[in-house]
């Protein structure tokens, strides 16, 4: 793909045993418009970042599953993150652009620091890794 935001190629979508209907619909599936459309989304959510859930709730007319795949191509060409933070119990996107380079602990809520690994050094934490 020369672009990021270039329609992913048809053959890429769809398996040699799909039905015709998935074939046909791979041919036409706009995946780049898709792609930049949630990374929008997201940039525009600013530092506060955006889940998954309000973008789907944001857009009803547009099928999830078009909205729920992209974060993770855009994750994997670095263009987005995940700090760590929940809200409504989904995951925050955040763009590229507000990334502080720390994360937070899932279990505590503490500060992941590269110079430990991005471990947890919260006692509860420790303590819990400790017993294991």
């Amino acid at each position: 793909m020369d672009d990021l935001f270039d329609d992913t190629e048809p053959h890429k979508l769809s398996r040699t045993s799909d039905p015709e209907t998935s074939k046909e619909a791979a041919q036409i599936a706009p995946t780049g418009k898709m792609r930049a459309f949630v990374c929008d989304l997201i940039i525009k959510s600013g530092a506060g970042g955006i889940t998954i859930k309000e973008m789907t709730r944001a857009y009803p007319d547009i099928q999830s599953s078009s909205i729920t795949s992209r974060p993770n191509e855009l994750e994997k060409d670095e263009l987005i993150f995940y700090l760590g933070d929940r809200r409504d119990g989904s995951r925050i996107i955040r763009a590229k652009d507000h990334d502080t380079g720390w994360r937070c602990c899932n279990k505590c809520g503490g500060v992941l620091l590269s110079f430990y690994d991005n471990k947890c050094q919260g006692k509860d934490c420790i303590l819990a890794n400790a017993s294991h």
